[in-house]
């Protein structure tokens, strides 16, 4: 509505006295800007690699630099600094060639024949893998250490508590493909481990950091808990003797059955050898001295190329169990139950020297107590627990009834029974589900039985979210956790 003429004046007058009272030239000042800061992720790698050079963690130096590389451009200031100084390769000015790798190392820190002894191992681990069928490690050209062959660089590592380690200065983009070149380190005598005489920590870290090596040619960026586990059960493959990595199993599907297998943290990983071992000595076919089906699971995640399967772990060792015909879940239901009994599963788990996976309860039957009851147990994805059903010797039974209740076979659900008599070696039966995860089966409880064992496994492999930084296969959240299973066991004359 247009003002009248009085009020349009005074309207004026008013809106000259408002103008007139702002300054004609305002200062405008702008919103300060916050400092930039490094990301929490890309701190805590760089915490990681510091606490393992001053002996404080027990993470493998390979895996702590990759993951350092990874987040060095979320690090700012000083702490980027730092990083490229622990990104840094080794050095030396001396070098020797091999077969396939070059040795660098500085005057004075290495003699000429530990430099020849390091050379020659190299050659023999990366040529049994070779002639086993594995891609070679991925060469960097003349830009790392001035030929195509590895670079293994020799230094004091052993004063921090390091056997080696290897790692690439060119990693591949995230968006793939995802295979990347590597060089190496490696003490420069291995005189501060007394575990072993210098010789066999050479042999065991060349079998470990070279798969490392050949592991990245496949996938820089793949599971850690699978790339330690394999590399692990290399150095037992091509060094048998040494048995460096039985240290490992107090930390294993062996001794920790009711922990899921692929948690990467702590020495777990390295534990989860005995997982490789089992499925090498199951699946006993060679090639070039090593069994086939670890290099299968490696060539089902590989990912050096557009057209490669890039499965990521337990999904590519899935796979090849199913090509094998048993698949993922009635293997881990026999494997858990083999490992209460190690000295019968494994050519070396006898002597004492494998932990045996302990029991998750005992129940006795006799006489008066012919029915245990609904026995429940929940169960974490990639774990398993087993239960046990006494026999009285006095009571009057010739079999025994065993009714299951499991999740739904898509879920990964097992079980095995297995039959303990006072002569003669146990009895394994698989126990066959239906689609449901219910089982009614029967199995010998006569006289001559002391008691039976039923294995409850869990293989479920599902995930949510995936490549979101977790710990677990595929970076992703599982989903088959705390799942229910119940068996019911009936002494039957």
């Amino acid at each position: 509505m247009p003002l009248r003429p009085a009020l349009a004046l005074a309207a004026c007058a008013a809106l000259l006295a408002t103008v007139a009272t702002v300054p004609a030239q305002a200062e405008i000042v702008p919103n300060p800007q916050p400092e930039p800061t490094s990301s929490r992720a890309a701190v805590q790698a760089l915490d990681v690699v510091q606490d393992v050079l001053a002996g404080k963690s027990d993470r493998d130096m390979t895996l702590a630099l990759r993951e350092l590389r990874t987040q060095r451009d979320e690090l700012v200031g000083t702490q980027r600094l730092t990083a490229d100084r622990l990104l840094r390769r080794p050095g030396g000015d001396r070098t020797r060639d091999f077969d396939h790798v070059r040795v660098h190392w500085f005057t004075g820190d290495a003699t000429s024949a530990y430099v020849d002894q390091v050379g020659t191992t190299a050659d023999h681990v990366l040529g049994v893998y070779e002639a086993a069928g594995y891609q070679a490690p991925m060469s960097d050209g003349t830009t790392g250490g001035g030929n195509g062959l590895l670079d293994i660089y020799l230094d004091d590592l052993g004063n921090q508590g390091l056997y080696g380690y290897c790692d690439s200065d060119d990693p591949p983009s995230t968006a793939g493909p995802y295979g990347a070149p590597a060089y190496c380190a490696f003490d420069n005598n291995y005189a501060e481990f007394p575990t072993h005489t210098p010789l066999e920590n050479l042999q065991v870290t060349a079998a470990h950091e070279l798969f490392h090596a050949v592991q990245f040619a496949y996938d820089y960026y793949e599971d850690g808990w699978f790339m330690e586990a394999t590399a692990t059960w290399a150095e037992d493959e091509l060094y048998d003797d040494v048995n460096d990595n039985v240290q490992y199993l107090g930390e294993s599907p062996l001794a920790q059955p009711r922990q899921s297998m692929d948690h990467f943290g702590g020495l777990r990983q390295y534990g989860d050898w005995i997982f490789f071992r089992y499925l090498s000595e199951r699946f006993p076919q060679e090639a070039g001295g090593l069994p086939v089906i670890v290099r299968n699971i490696w060539e089902r995640a590989d990912g050096s190329a557009k057209t490669s399967p890039d499965d990521y772990s337990i999904q590519a060792v899935a796979r090849v169990l199913a090509d094998r015909g048993p698949g993922l879940r009635r293997t881990w239901a026999r494997f858990a139950a083999a490992n209460r009994r190690p000295g019968a599963t494994y050519d070396e788990g006898s002597a004492n020297r494998y932990p045996v996976a302990r029991l998750d309860g005992t129940f006795a039957l006799n006489g008066s107590r012919r029915d245990s009851g609904v026995v429940s147990r929940t169960i974490d994805h990639l774990a398993a627990r087993t239960v046990r059903f006494n026999r009285s010797a006095s009571m009057r039974a010739r079999r025994l009834d065993l009714q299951l209740d499991l999740p739904r076979i898509s879920r990964g659900s097992g079980a095995v029974a297995t039959v303990f008599r006072t002569v003669g070696r146990p009895t394994t039966i698989p126990i066959t589900l239906d689609r449901s995860g219910d089982a009614l089966t029967t199995v010998d409880f006569g006289p001559r039985v002391t008691h039976v064992d039923v294995t409850l496994a869990n293989a479920g492999i599902g995930y949510a979210r995936c490549w979101r930084g977790s710990d677990w296969s595929c970076q992703g959240t599982p989903q088959d956790d705390d799942l229910p299973f119940r068996v019911r066991a009936t002494a039957v004359r």
